[in-house]
This record gives C-alpha cells, structure tokens and sequence, in this order.
C-alpha cells in the first residue's frame, strides 16, 4: 500500500506522543531556552496501512513556518519528501513564503535533506546544544557518526 499524507489531529495524540519520545526522548523540544511540547503543534503524519510512518510539527508564525520535528520511521523511502512537500503547499496556501528548519552539527543526512530540497545554511549557532543540555540532560553528547554534538545549524528556503 502507497503512504498517504494527512493532517494531525488531537486524535492523533497518544501515537504521536509515543512517536516523540521514541525519537527524540520525549515531545518537549528545546529551542532558544523555550521548552515546546511538539506534540501539541500541527503537523502531518504519513500512514502506511493505518500506521504512523512518519510526522512532521511545525511552529506557524505569521511570516514564516519552522518544521521542529521531521521524522521518517524508514529513511530513504521517501516518507521525508511527502512530508516536507505537504507542509509547503500549506504554507503556500496559507501565504506563508518561508520555512526554516534547525538541527545540531551532527545531524549530516539533514544536511544533506534540506540541502538537497532547495534549504540554505542560514547561521550557525556555536554551543546552542551545549547550552540546551543543561535545560535538558537527556541530551546525548555523542551524535550520528561519532561526532559530539555541540552547534546548532538553522537552514532556510523560499516558498
């Protein structure tokens, strides 16, 4: 069966809590010392026979739209692409002509993700998931390939 891309609802919520605490050790994510509950944020969920296989969040202000979370519970199937490409024809529908998109130094098939789907690098941010660390601990220091994780990167693209 093909995946299939909707809107999250509140129905949706003790799966995507789930989904968050799986992937990212729970739904409170921390961005410029402000804990967000991203499992409160809309979003779009990818389904596979009546499964979650994916969920973006977003953070909605009035002039640009931030994906906090981006997850593919199977990467390079294309889940990621659905997801992102859902979340620009909303933004276009909603007059929204920019999204942005933070993740840590380590994070390099996220780089290579935005990159690859017109994002930007807009600034470096030296010691910001040093600095989240001491908000939230459970933070690893070791990320994808062995490399600490230490910055946060903020990519940008036009809508």
């Amino acid at each position: 069966m093909a995946v299939s891309i909707r809107a999250k609802t509140d129905d949706d919520h003790a799966a995507v809590v789930d989904l968050l605490t799986r992937r990212w050790t729970s739904p409170d994510i921390l961005i410029e010392g402000e804990m967000i509950d991203a499992s409160r944020l809309p979003g779009f969920l990818a389904m596979e026979d009546d499964e979650i296989v994916g969920l973006v969040t977003l953070i909605q202000r009035d002039n640009e739209w931030e994906i906090l979370t981006l997850d593919s519970l199977s990467r390079w199937s294309g889940v990621g692409t659905l997801l992102l490409n859902a979340v620009t024809g909303e933004a276009v529908e909603s007059g929204i002509r920019r999204l942005l998109v933070r993740t840590s130094n380590d994070n390099l098939d996220a780089f290579r993700f935005y990159q690859r789907r017109g994002f930007r690098m807009e600034k470096l941010v030296p010691g910001a998931i040093e600095e989240e660390r001491r908000l939230k601990p459970e933070i690893p220091m070791i990320g994808e390939y062995g490399i600490p994780i230490r910055d946060e990167v903020v990519f940008a693209r036009k809508v």
